[in-house]
């Protein structure tokens, strides 16, 4: 199958009836694993919770009622590496100093640090693990939406549909000394990492 890179209309923009919106992940837990689950995304999402007991609980960190919810189940497994599923799930800040005073706060307040930071491109991404070893994303987007189409058109990603690792340290500091977010997000030539570098869940 050849590639084929296109910003789609919409579903209404094609008259078909579509959801409204993406509304909550869920995440299936072993009994006991509630509390600690709804902390983590509580500190890496800087959200609090609508509602929790020992069973279940929602987080938000904006105006929907729930954004993840935690739901402890009896007979549950611990996650097995390399199973069909759920890869990772993706949230999208403002813009790059706000992913990165966050990758500064995990760090610094909580210890939690990301496995993996890539620039893929259309995104500037990290990549983090929860204690159940989901895979959470956290990136900007380094290309107006206006001029997605024109980016895949341009022949890069196509090119390199990995990315190029970045430290976060350094890109921390490149920020800080004034350097302009357009600059830090353009993607640097580089060779792609392996996929057997990238974290496995």
């Amino acid at each position: 199958m050849n590639a084929v890179a296109k910003m789609p209309k919409t579903a209404k923009e094609r008259g078909k009836i579509a959801p409204k919106k993406l509304a909550h992940m869920v995440l299936r837990t072993q009994e006991g694993n509630v509390e600690k689950l709804l902390d983590w995304y509580k500190k890496v999402l800087e959200g609090e919770a609508m509602y929790e007991n020992p069973m279940i609980g929602f987080v938000t960190y904006d105006d929907e009622h729930h954004r993840v919810a935690v739901l402890a189940l009896p007979g549950v497994q611990p996650h097995v590496d390399m199973t069909c599923g759920l890869h990772h799930v993706a949230f999208t800040y403002e813009n790059l100093h706000d992913l990165m005073h966050t990758y500064n706060r995990l760090k610094d307040e909580h210890g939690i640090k990301p496995e993996f930071c890539i620039n893929h491109g259309p995104t500037t991404s990290m990549y983090y693990f929860d204690p159940d070893k989901n895979q959470i994303e956290l990136q900007v987007d380094n290309v107006p939406e206006e001029k997605f189409a024109e980016y895949f058109e341009n022949g890069e990603f196509t090119d390199n549909p990995i990315g190029i690792k970045f430290d976060p340290d350094e890109m921390t500091a490149r920020l800080a000394a004034g350097e302009p977010e357009e600059s830090l997000l353009k993607r640097p030539d580089g060779t792609p990492p392996d996929l057997s570098e990238f974290p496995v869940n």
